[in-house]
């Protein structure tokens, strides 16, 4: 796990109080999400991981405002405008050399969708994101990786951004020319920023993949096994190919060996972390 850098503290309090803004037009109850933000920010031990402080935030604006889900519609527009992008993805992929190449960039790409650091999305971005150059390169592996694996468990970011994902997986049935034996996508099991939950799942229709299950995943305190439980690691080690998808599960899990990381980095404290740029395009295996 990648612990917290003083840079996380501001970044996440700049995070909550945008989500407190969203949540609540009352200046008082937005002032109160603010100052408690800082008095719990203040007490960290800098063990934590960046997560952490993002379910510290999401419990904050709760208790205060009274709203559970601030980007609840955000995220059903999120999944929408990617819905209606997908002919074009589609098209993208099948005009390809590599169609799994491509889906595998659109997909990092689709990591862009993302309102924890981003005040605004362009959902135009990702399609001009997918023709860089990756800054970490393990494609051969992970194409050798989909062919080879009879179950594959996928650990999903952002709601929209799980369109572009669900296009990967669609490419990586195809190319296989068979479904994997099982597959396990891992979603939030409450709200978390714009994180998709079940519900994003079935909106953008991932739990119509052939032998698709969903697992729940949060901070302890729910039904939910923890990020950091013994049972989450467990599944790794009972699939054939796991792939984490974002920043923040490339934080929690790289320490982790075995699994691929997709994902646009967009902080220096990760970027430093593998040694690229911000902005970069990541397709990393942790061997």
């Amino acid at each position: 796990m990648l612990k917290i850098r003083p840079e996380c503290v501001p970044c996440t309090l700049f995070t909550g109080a945008r989500m407190a803004k969203i949540a609540s037009e009352n200046l008082t109850l937005r002032r109160k999400v603010v100052s408690e933000l800082a008095r719990r920010f203040s007490e960290v031990t800098w063990d934590e991981v960046p997560l952490d402080l993002s379910y510290l935030a999401q419990e904050i604006v709760e208790d205060v405002t009274g709203v559970s889900d601030p980007y609840e519609e955000i995220k059903r527009r999120s999944n929408s405008i990617a819905l209606n992008h997908y002919p074009d993805l589609e098209r993208r992929v099948a005009e390809s050399p590599d169609p799994l190449e491509e889906a595998v960039r659109l997909s990092i790409a689709g990591n862009l969708i993302d309102f924890g650091p981003y005040a605004k999305v362009d959902f135009e971005q990702p399609f001009r994101k997918a023709s860089e150059e990756f800054a970490i390169n393990d494609y051969e592996l992970f194409r050798r990786s989909v062919s080879a694996s009879g179950s594959l468990l996928y650990f999903l970011d952002n709601a929209g951004e799980i369109v572009f994902d669900k296009l990967l997986i669609e490419t990586m049935i195809r190319v296989r020319g068979r479904p994997f034996d099982k597959v396990s996508l891992v979603v939030k099991e409450k709200p978390l920023i714009n994180d998709a939950t079940l519900e994003d799942a079935e909106e953008v229709g991932l739990t119509g993949i052939p032998r698709a299950a969903i697992k729940f995943i949060g901070d302890g305190r729910g039904k939910a096994p923890s990020f950091r439980s013994s049972e989450v690691k467990s599944w790794i080690r009972e699939h054939d190919l796991t792939i984490f998808k974002g920043q923040a599960n490339f934080e929690t899990f790289e320490g982790l060996s075995g699994a691929f990381f997709l994902l646009v980095v967009k902080c220096e404290v990760v970027a430093e972390a593998l040694g690229v740029g911000v902005g970069s395009l990541v397709l990393k295996h942790s061997g």
